[in-house]
């Protein structure tokens, strides 16, 4: 306790304050780390006491750590803490302080949105030094490192008193921050056409597709002609270009129409984003000329696309969605599961039979009753029925397999089998239970 007296200018009877667990916690502190880490440590103590005395502490030392500790500490629920807090700060509000301040950006933003004190002040006078013109390359050197809230604030900073716009916002265009580049694209609406519209174009061909959106707006008020950005956004692979693309398009005298059956006489897309943005537009406009591409689509080693292609293809597309019944993904299969069950029953029944009859043991169990399910109720029972009867050897796996698929059962709805076969079925089950090949109430399960 003495050390730490003689370092901090305390009141003499602070650490009188202390229980004894505290005064041997401060002593682990100050013995076990180098001074700095222990103010750094201490300055979250629980005592009000030992705080304020880390504050002075950090005062002395100026750093990014310690400032951070001490924005902390303005917000604190003691009154004297805060004011020493506040009294500590007052030395980093100097230009060569201005590096302390861009690292530790994040705390004092967070500072500003807590009430337990009005730190609007203190946000000012953070601001204030960081828009002194000798540390302005300093910020600007910065920029680049920052992220979220703090990326977003000193782009505001560098904004303000610009002399080169331009190449400012060229920069916030390849920030890394999304935000900040949508931001840098608003502010093109201040640039004239001569210098906004190459920075506008530079957007639409490297940025990501929040961006492209405001920048293709601010394109469509900028140029006399923008067909050629309507044509390429409506190809875009992001459906909220196409949106807007669509939107544009007739007040432009542009037909999304032709540009699709002008790019389906070109050479498939060579790639994922193409192939996306060529099916997003098929499937907007339920192009049936496009199916050709779409059959390309599907052997497309992009899962995506594969997905896309099915759902663009839609109830013209029953042939391939039994196809994509065999693909590797479960994803793929799945989307060709439900689309099937969007079909009429009648249209795939014999396919479905026969590729059960040939698959059945060599497809993964999921897939196997997966497939099963596509059936009407009744029939998946009239399936297995059929198949134990033909079982021979293997009559034990398939009664095996009937009674599973009786205990999953509950209730079924089937408007599609006529009633004759549904109670020649249940007749069957029944002669079943009382000769013990299924388990009692299978039959009840499913009325």
């Amino acid at each position: 306790m003495d050390d730490m007296d003689a370092v901090i200018a305390a009141p003499p009877s602070w650490h009188y304050q202390l229980s004894d667990y505290e005064a041997r916690r401060v002593r682990e502190v100050m013995d076990t780390l180098d001074r700095h880490s222990a103010w750094l440590e201490l300055s979250r103590f629980g005592n009000g006491f030992v705080r304020q005395a880390a504050v002075r502490g950090l005062a002395a030392q100026p750093s990014a750590e310690a400032l951070a500790a001490l924005l902390e500490r303005l917000n604190d629920w003691v009154p004297q803490v805060r004011q020493e807090a506040a009294a500590a700060v007052e030395a980093y509000w100097a230009p060569e302080h201005a590096g302390l301040l861009l690292q530790t950006l994040a705390p004092l933003l967070a500072l500003a949105s807590k009430q337990r004190a009005d730190h609007g002040a203190t946000l000012e006078r953070a601001t204030a030094v960081l828009q002194l013109v000798q540390v302005r390359d300093e910020v600007q050197g910065a920029f680049g490192d920052c992220r979220g809230k703090a990326a977003r604030f000193v782009f505001e900073l560098l904004l303000k008193g610009v002399e080169d716009r331009p190449a400012l916002l060229a920069m916030a265009l390849r920030h890394p921050e999304v935000s900040v580049r949508q931001m840098a694209v608003d502010a093109c609406a201040e640039l004239p056409d001569e210098q906004a519209v190459p920075l506008l174009e530079e957007v639409m061909r490297c940025c990501g597709a929040s961006v492209r959106v405001k920048a293709l707006r601010l394109l469509l008020s900028r140029l006399a002609d923008c067909r050629g950005y309507l044509a390429q956004a409506l190809l875009d692979p992001s459906g909220a270009l196409r949106c807007l693309a669509h939107w544009a398009a007739p007040r432009h005298g542009l037909d999304p129409r032709q540009v699709l059956l002008a790019r389906l006489q070109q050479p498939a897309p060579g790639n994922k984003r193409e192939w996306l943005g060529l099916l997003g537009l098929a499937k907007e406009l339920r192009e049936p000329q496009a199916d050709a591409m779409l059959q390309q689509a599907l052997a497309s080693k992009a899962l995506t696309v594969r997905l896309l292609a099915l759902r663009t293809l839609g109830e013209r597309g029953l042939t391939q969605q039994l196809a994509a019944l065999d693909d590797p993904s479960d994803k793929v299969f799945d989307c060709a599961l439900g689309l099937l069950r969007e079909q009429p029953w009648a249209a795939f029944e014999e396919a479905l039979e026969q590729r059960l009859d040939q698959h059945w043991h060599a497809l993964p169990k999921a897939r196997r009753w997966a497939l099963l399910g596509l059936k009407p109720g009744w029939r998946q029972l009239q399936y297995l029925l059929h198949r134990l009867d033909q079982a021979g050897s293997e009559a034990v796996y398939w009664r095996e397999a009937l009674a599973r698929w009786c205990d999953a059962r509950y209730a079924m709805f089937d408007p599609v089998t006529p009633k004759s076969l549904r109670e020649t079925l249940a007749q069957r089950l029944q002669a079943m239970e009382e000769a013990g090949e299924v388990p009692r109430g299978s039959l009840k399960r499913l009325l």
